[in-house]
């Protein structure tokens, strides 16, 4: 009964390591080892992670061999770009699974921002600290050196840009704008066409429809564990797809006619008090005249 007591109490204080662990996490804790306390610049110069105290800066798992890899890289370098010119405090850190320096120096070229150098110790830690299961995938630490979140991906994917600064508040208005673009979806189905698992609403860069064999991108029922993708319309039924874009343009179109409204509202009320100025004004006038 000791045992199982003391046991019980050892896992009721590893989620509070965890935590504290994380609290702890410095610059140096996560990218600096030894005597690689440093990054790569485009033309191999070493750049010391000093340069990233009190940056935003995202950690970039991927490799020129993963097809969704150079498609997402395309999606990224546009939001980099953007968040780049309004923020220099920003950084990309890439850290490669290529498997030699020519494929690394290849893909590595297209990109504007900085990296470990390829086969760098670091990478394994890192992969393992953040658990990196598949690539691509994005990796946030902020100002502070704490992780932010690991789901960035997904973030960049839908929001762009408008993902940054990354900070807990707005990745949980992000939360909610991405509920509601997906207002009046089934949270999940079954389909005749994989009846092994439930599918749910998904965000994906690019995919093949499972169902109609077409190109898709953005939004899908998907089966994360086998890979399969359906659009909308063949999750749903063409009918019921049609419907529930029509429901979000009436409700786009309400919230239209309501800002038309309370404009014309604003305009009406000025017009209102500068009928009463003008007629208290000639009042006034009038009455003086009387008294001259």
């Amino acid at each position: 009964m000791v045992i199982a007591r003391c046991s019980m109490s050892l896992l009721a204080l590893l989620p509070a390591q965890g935590k504290k662990r994380e609290e702890s996490q410095t610059l140096q804790s996560i990218l600096v080892s030894g005597d690689l306390d440093f990054v790569i610049g485009k033309d191999g110069t070493k750049i010391p992670v000093s340069y990233l105290v009190r940056k935003i800066f995202l950690l970039y798992f991927s490799a020129l061999w993963c097809p969704l890899c150079r498609a997402f890289l395309l999606v990224l370098m546009e939001a980099y770009e953007k968040i780049k010119a309004t923020d220099n405090a920003f950084e990309v850190i890439f850290i490669s699974s290529d498997k030699n320096q020519t494929t690394f120096n290849h893909y590595f070229a297209q990109m504007p921002w900085l990296a470990l150098p390829l086969g760098d110790e670091r990478k394994k830690f890192l992969s393992h600290k953040f658990k990196v299961k598949e690539i691509p995938m994005l990796v946030v630490i902020g100002p502070t050196s704490q992780t932010v979140t690991t789901e960035t991906m997904d973030l960049i994917t839908e929001h762009g840009a408008d993902t940054h600064p990354f900070t807990a508040e707005h990745l949980k208005k992000l939360e909610e704008k991405f509920k509601e673009s997906t207002k009046g979806w089934p949270e999940k189905l079954k389909h005749p066409l994989h009846e092994e698992h439930e599918l749910v609403p998904t965000q994906r860069i690019r995919y093949i429809c499972d169902g109609c064999y077409e190109a898709g991108e953005r939004w899908s029922y998907c089966c994360e564990e086998c890979d399969f993708d359906l659009h909308l319309q063949c999750a749903i039924g063409e009918e019921e797809a049609t419907k529930i874009e029509l429901d979000e343009d009436g409700e786009a179109a309400r919230e239209e006619a309501k800002e038309e409204k309370n404009a014309k509202g604003w305009v009406l009320s000025a017009a209102v008090l500068l009928f009463l100025f003008l007629f208290l004004f000639f009042f006034w006038m009038d009455v003086s005249e009387l008294d001259l």
